[in-house]
């Protein structure tokens, strides 16, 4: 009775659009019970299949989903692994800025990767006060945690207008399952979360307030250099004066205070919602920053504009 091998069914079930993983079983199902005949002119109709859908998936420069891990190793996933990660893909929206993307205790269904733009998440008081715990970029998961705990302790919102990707989660327990250099990828995704969340606790709980405020401009930049966006030592940068006081933990009056010392000792300039480093050693000696807590792949993350 002809079977069709575990390795092309996996081929084609995760690469030809229109193929939904769960009827997985149906179709093997179908396909034993055909006469040999059928089963290899199924199969040879696969493979043309295949061939056609790689034709127009796009290229591992112009996907979607490029930044995921970008400047952390995304090099040592294999093209196939890419494509997986951009095919996986259930839909892409567009959303302003201010708006909220996950709210604390809601149940979740898929996780987000963000493709553009900024977005935070928060922790409220009893008050309703907000205290900022993480800080994303472009080619960030948001919610992976809600993966595993199908439910998030904390809100997301967005700090400007974004683009995002979303991964449904039956999707991703597929690629957990079967693609396993792909889990270890998006579990090291998480593992980031937890070392930029211990570097956060250690800024607030060790550092006075122009330390705090050198510590976050040194990530950010680092971090939006990793996935190309940063310029001459110029970047983006939405986020207001309230939005620093809830990221480090100071009032606007003292995020003021701060900004204006650090700009007038030449650490760094700014216009209208961009920022240039002009010293970043300095400021990275205040803030005692160093990246290796942003897990590059070397110890030799880039230190200056």
């Amino acid at each position: 009775m002809p079977i069709l091998p575990p390795a092309i069914s996996d081929q084609w079930l995760h690469i030809v659009p229109g193929i939904d993983p769960r009827q997985h079983d149906a179709l093997l199902l179908a396909v034993v019970v055909w006469p040999v005949s059928t089963c290899v002119n199924f199969l040879t109709s696969i493979n043309v299949l295949y061939s056609r859908a790689k034709n127009f998936l796009p290229s591992v420069d112009t996907m979607i989903s490029r930044k995921f891990l970008m400047g952390r190793g995304r090099e040592q996933l294999s093209i196939s692994e890419r494509k997986m990660i951009e095919s996986s893909i259930s839909s892409v929206f567009e959303i302003a800025a201010r708006k909220p993307l996950v709210r604390h205790g809601e149940s979740l269904d898929k996780s987000m990767l963000l493709l553009e733009g900024f977005v935070c998440r928060y922790k409220k008081d009893m008050t309703g006060a907000r205290q900022a715990v993480e800080f994303h970029v472009p080619g960030d998961f948001l919610d992976l945690h809600g993966f595993g705990l199908k439910r998030l302790d904390h809100d997301i919102e967005t700090i400007s207008e974004a683009k995002v990707a979303t991964f449904n989660h039956d999707v991703l327990t597929i690629i957990t399952e079967q693609w396993p250099n792909l889990s270890k990828s998006l579990w090291f995704s998480t593992l980031l979360d937890a070392s930029m969340h211990r570097k956060w606790i250690f800024s607030h709980g060790r550092l006075r307030a122009e330390g705090r405020i050198a510590n976050f401009l040194c990530e950010i930049y680092v971090r939006l250099d990793m996935v190309g966006l940063v310029t001459d030592g110029a970047f983006h940068f939405p986020l207001t004066q309230p939005d620093l006081g809830e990221i480090t933990g100071l009032t606007g009056v003292h995020v003021n205070r701060v900004l204006r010392s650090l700009r007038s000792q030449g650490f760094f300039a700014a216009d209208r919602r961009s920022i240039r480093i002009l010293d970043y050693e300095g400021l990275a000696r205040l803030g005692e920053f160093n990246a290796d807590y942003l897990l590059p792949p070397s110890t030799s993350a880039k230190r200056a504009p």
